[in-house]
Order: C-alpha cells, then sequence, then structure tokens
C-alpha cells in the first residue's frame, strides 16, 4: 500500500501523508511532532525548511519575505495564515488536515506559488478567487503559466450537512443538493475548480481522495458521525532548489 504521496510539478513538489504515517496534529495527540518529523525524513528533506501555517478559518493571505531565506530553522516559526505565497526555493508551508481541501496554486514560468486552506468559511469567502486575482492583478501572471493543485479533501457524496448558509445563494445553488430531513450536500471542491476552469486554466490536478469515505485518511465529519479517534494528516507545498 502507498502510505504518502510525492508529487512533482517542475520545481514544485507536493508531500501528503496518510492515516499509516500516523497523527500529525499536536492536538490530538503528543506523537504528532515525531510522525511529522519521521514523514519529513523519509521525503528526504531537511525539517529546518519546513514552516507551519495556522489557518484562522478565514480569507488572510500573507506574502513570505525574503528574510525567510535567512532563518536557521523554520521548523519551530509559525504563520497565522489561511494561505501563504511565496517566490522562495527550499522553503516549505506546511499544515495539518482532515477534510478541507489542500490547495495549490502556482505559476510555472515566475515561479511563485500559493499554499492554502480551504475549510467550509474560507471557501465560502472565495479565498481561491482571491488568490487568483492577487496572481494575475499583482504579480501580472498570466493565465496560461497558471497550475491548480487540490489534494485529498471531503466529497459531496460524504459531506452533509443541516440547513447550509449556502443554499440560499445563488452562486452556491449548483453545489448545494438537498438530501434528506434538512441534510444537503455540500460540494466544496466542486465549486472550486469550477471557477478556475471558468477561468479557462487548463492545468487543474485534483485528488481523487474522499477522506469522508476513505479509512486510510483522517476526516473530522466521519469522526463526529462515528466512534473513531480525530487525527489530522499532513500536507506540504515547497520549491526545489535548481541543480547547479
Amino acid at each position: 500500500m502507498v502510505i504518502d504521496m510525492k508529487e512533482k510539478y517542475g520545481d514544485l513538489l507536493i508531500l501528503h501523508s496518510n492515516k499509516e504515517d500516523g497523527n500529525m496534529a499536536k492536538k490530538y495527540g503528543e506523537e504528532a511532532d515525531m510522525n511529522r518529523r519521521n514523514f519529513i525524513e523519509k521525503m528526504e528533506l531537511n525539517i529546518e525548511r519546513f514552516l507551519f501555517m495556522q489557518p484562522n478559518n478565514s480569507d488572510i493571505i500573507v506574502e513570505l519575505k525574503e528574510d525567510v531565506l535567512f532563518e536557521e530553522n523554520l521548523y519551530y516559526k509559525l504563520i497565522e495564515a489561511d494561505a501563504i505565497v511565496s517566490k522562495y526555493p527550499n522553503v516549505f508551508i506546511y499544515l495539518s488536515f482532515a477534510d478541507c481541501i489542500p490547495f495549490t496554486i502556482y505559476d510555472q514560468k515566475q515561479k511563485i506559488f500559493a499554499f492554502a486552506h480551504l475549510g467550509w468559511r474560507s471557501t465560502y469567502l472565495d479565498l481561491h478567487q482571491k488568490l487568483f486575482h492577487l496572481f494575475v492583478e499583482t504579480y501580472h501572471s498570466n493565465v496560461e503559466d497558471l497550475m491548480i493543485h487540490i489534494g485529498p479533501c471531503i466529497k459531496k457524496e460524504s459531506y452533509l450537512l443541516p440547513n447550509p448558509e449556502q443554499k440560499d445563494l445563488p452562486v452556491w445553488r449548483p453545489y448545494v443538493t438537498f438530501v434528506k430531513d434538512d441534510l444537503y450536500s455540500i460540494d466544496l471542491r466542486g465549486y472550486v475548480v469550477d471557477f478556475f476552469k471558468g477561468q479557462k486554466i487548463e492545468q487543474i490536478h485534483v485528488s481523487d481522495i474522499d477522506t469522508g469515505s476513505n479509512l486510510n485518511y483522517f476526516s473530522h465529519y466521519r469522526s463526529t458521525h462515528t466512534n473513531e479517534l480525530e487525527g489530522r494528516f499532513f500536507c506540504s507545498v515547497g520549491m526545489l532548489e535548481k541543480e547547479s
């Protein structure tokens, strides 16, 4: 069984673990730090170049500054944000997930990427759209140079909520489906993907993994409906330094 994933797109490297690598969030177990260390070592990367992003379930975007390159050990540094933008190689942004969308947008020509935590609230606030407009309007990215990556997350078939706010919003109607009793299926992933398709972005990579039903992955939603213990899996994005 494959117990981790490493995807490479040019200079961009995207990582994620699964349950067999252990829980990655300290909130759900003291072993999380050791599990992270073991996973990063298995990926043959330097843990001191991994920078933790603490999401606020909002739409806060932070752009990394050049001084991050001069930090000797980033592993103990924390940035509160829902998305971090970086143009610096050998700096990996990481955090833990259990259903929310690990989202990456990457300008392959200018070598700029943003890694975001797209949860219920940040998707509702259209964080993904704000990142797209930031790249196009501020960094002057060309649409044909942009790549989108969506990691393991909960699919609409597994995500049922009572009376969600989105059901009354016209833009959300194609993504909110009545199921039964006041329960609605929410297609967060479809909402995000369709936006980028509408922007004519051709390179969109979407994981097939549904964290809500795949028992190899932690799921907050599933744990609240079963006796399964809570946990989180590791996701990280960074650019590799070019080989000389």
